[in-house]
């Protein structure tokens, strides 16, 4: 609080007693004893700045209340380690509600801290920009899609064949034409309109025919 120019409002919210009536002798603000996800504020304010305990689950809930209370444009300032924001799902979620921007701070300013800091700038608005991350969205988006498309992209671009194979594996060896189209159409390797012949060429060259419409592994 001693940060805040002499002009501006302002009031701290400070959960230990003994820190709370210390932070109100140094500041000659007034500062309320309480929990900050639960106190009653003695004015509505329009701007959060802080340093919470290193908890991620506090540090949502912080956001959680300040997003209910503050207005439009109103905005959130939180020094932070870096691992509160260094996941894609996570940052994504802020996301859905606040723009974000960060700046890197030297840990070494404070003796002893072992953690990587940041201070992350949380602002309400429509807009939800983010600032100084790349490739949250993608990596968020990437990770919820089935496990054994994420292995493809990892292993790079599969082959028709494969593909094929692969339907025919996970239906144990054995499966009908609709089967492999099904499992087939949301991996196909490419956008090739006449897919469907794709995978019919290649039952014919890599599987056995067990009957109308439906294909065995070589090997089974």
């Amino acid at each position: 609080m001693q940060a805040v120019p002499e002009h501006v409002g302002a009031f701290g919210v400070e959960l230990d007693p003994t820190l709370a009536t210390y932070a109100q002798k140094l500041t000659g603000r007034m500062v309320v004893t309480g929990d900050i996800r639960e106190v009653d504020w003695p004015e509505k304010p329009t701007a959060f700045v802080g340093n919470p305990p290193f908890q991620t689950r506090l540090i949502d809930e912080i956001l959680a209340r300040a997003h209910d209370v503050l207005p439009n444009e109103g905005r959130v300032g939180l020094i932070l380690p870096c691992y509160a924001l260094q996941t894609a799902a996570r940052v994504v979620r802020y996301n859905e509600q606040w723009s974000i921007s960060q700046e890197m701070i030297p840990r070494n300013i404070y003796p002893g801290l072992s953690k990587p800091l940041l201070f992350a700038l949380f602002r309400k608005n429509a807009k939800r920009t983010m600032v100084g991350f790349s490739l949250y969205h993608e990596a968020a988006h990437i990770l919820k899609l089935p496990r054994a498309i994420q292995e493809a992209l990892v292993q790079g671009p599969a082959t028709w064949t494969e593909v094929v194979l692969q339907s025919l594996h996970e239906h144990g060896g054995e499966a009908t034409l609709r089967q492999i189209y099904e499992f087939v159409a949301s991996r196909r390797p490419s956008a090739n309109p006449h897919w469907k012949e794709q995978v019919r060429k290649v039952c014919q060259m890599k599987a056995v025919r067990t009957g109308k419409g439906r294909y065995t592994l070589a090997s089974a």
